[in-house]
């Protein structure tokens, strides 16, 4: 299985780059693609161009362009053929326990099922950001994507996503940051 940790986005809703935001000490990436590699050896941030910066983790430029997480997705499917845990770079209060339950359900999954991912229990909402994407879900992504479909929640059906349901106690784990009010929140303000 390959690590992939999405920091390819333009953070226009955010203002500022999401990736150098830091919280307790360090950036959200770096927060992220630790937190991932502590279960993943090989761990890759997926990026639109090169990073301006060093990085301890190799990076991926997405091959596709303007379509959004799909495209890093995609990316990584095609370059590797693997099982792919994606994260977002945006997730300050994700842990080990969600990534590890996670991992587990892929391994109980149905067979025909090509995404394992977290739903909220009382909205439905699929965590398309915190999710395995198993190699036959390649030809979906690019499928939708060809024909203008860029949400992932659409590009998966139903009947192929294993999904864990999380409820409202567990839904600060999955808190990202898009906006300036989530930074604020985010840094206690």
């Amino acid at each position: 299985m390959i690590g992939l940790v999405l920091a390819g986005g333009k953070s226009s809703r955010l203002g500022q780059d999401k990736t150098r935001v830091v919280h307790e000490g360090q950036t959200l990436l770096t927060r992220t693609a630790t937190l991932l590699q502590r279960h993943i050896d090989q761990v890759y941030v997926s990026c639109r161009h090169a990073p301006a910066t060093d990085s301890p983790w190799p990076f991926i430029t997405d091959e596709t362009e303007r379509i959004g997480p799909a495209g890093g997705i995609i990316t990584a499917l095609r370059k590797f053929e693997k099982p792919i845990f994606v994260l977002a770079c945006d997730l300050p209060f994700m842990e080990d326990s969600i990534i590890e339950r996670l991992m587990d359900a892929r391994e109980k999954r149905p067979h025909d099922c090509v995404l394992t991912t977290w739903q909220l229990k009382d909205s439905g909402f699929i965590e398309n950001l915190v999710a395995i994407y198993e190699p036959e879900s390649l030809p979906l992504l690019e499928d939708g994507v060809a024909r203008g479909i860029f949400k992932l929640s659409r590009l998966i059906p139903a009947e192929l996503r294993h999904t864990l349901i999380y409820n409202e106690d567990e839904r600060r784990l999955f808190f990202n940051v898009n906006y300036p009010a989530d930074l604020e929140q985010l840094q206690g303000r």
